[in-house]
């Protein structure tokens, strides 16, 4: 009796286990790397605003808060908008606010003023 060439059910479905095993371990490992940079695009983002603004304020003696930006990305929103703790004019809050899938980041909110003061939803996020 001769044997017909081929892949048994079994042999299948081992392959699929294993494949479907290993999906299981890289889709969240490569959801959290995507955070990750998005997150650093977003950290330096902050920080070109900060000194565009820093820049401005040398020039004119004033930053720029009156008509709050905003700028979107697919990760974020960002704005600046006036510290307020501070006088009219006189300090900056930026803020990155996630949007999208990057809302289930645990890190939340990002913010950085005009002191240099950074936040975030968890300490090691900047």
């Amino acid at each position: 009796m001769r044997r017909a060439h081929g892949f048994s059910l079994i042999e299948l479905m081992i392959v699929l286990v294993i494949i479907g095993i290993l999906a299981a371990i890289a889709i969240p490992s490569y959801t959290d790397y995507v955070r990750k940079a998005n997150r650093a695009d977003a950290q330096a983002t902050l920080t070109q605003w900060a000194y565009r603004m820093e820049r401005q304020y040398t020039q004119d003696n004033l930053y720029d808060t009156d008509g709050a930006k905003q700028e979107k990305s697919d990760a974020y929103k960002f704005e600046a908008l006036r510290n307020p703790d501070k006088e009219k004019g006189n300090g900056f809050l930026l803020k990155a606010i996630p949007i999208n899938s990057q809302s289930e980041d645990r890190c939340g909110e990002l913010t950085l003023n005009d002191a240099g003061e950074r936040s975030a939803g968890a300490e090691d996020c900047w």
